[in-house]
């Protein structure tokens, strides 16, 4: 099970999540679990792998740039979320 060493709470997939995630990120977990899930190994993004862009329905954002959690952030060309 994976845990903050320094304080023993238990990481959850929404921990993994960056701030500010581009509201157009989707990812399977959603769908078919919850961001709230405890995470049981060492992963270091959430979900499990499958991420796509709202925006174009594919895993390749309006960019011509791969979907993840650590590229839909502010400073991307076609991010439309809240600024940093």
């Amino acid at each position: 099970m994976s845990t903050d060493k320094k304080t023993n709470v238990q990481k959850t997939h929404r921990d993994l999540l960056p701030k500010y995630p581009c509201p157009s990120l989707s990812m399977k977990h959603i769908l078919t679990h919850s961001l709230a899930d405890v995470v049981h190994d060492d992963r270091e993004l959430p979900g499990d792998g499958y991420y796509w862009c709202t925006r174009t329905c594919t895993p390749v954002g309006p960019d011509d740039e791969l979907v993840s959690p650590r590229t839909c952030c502010p400073g991307r060309a076609c991010y439309d979320g809240p600024s940093a």
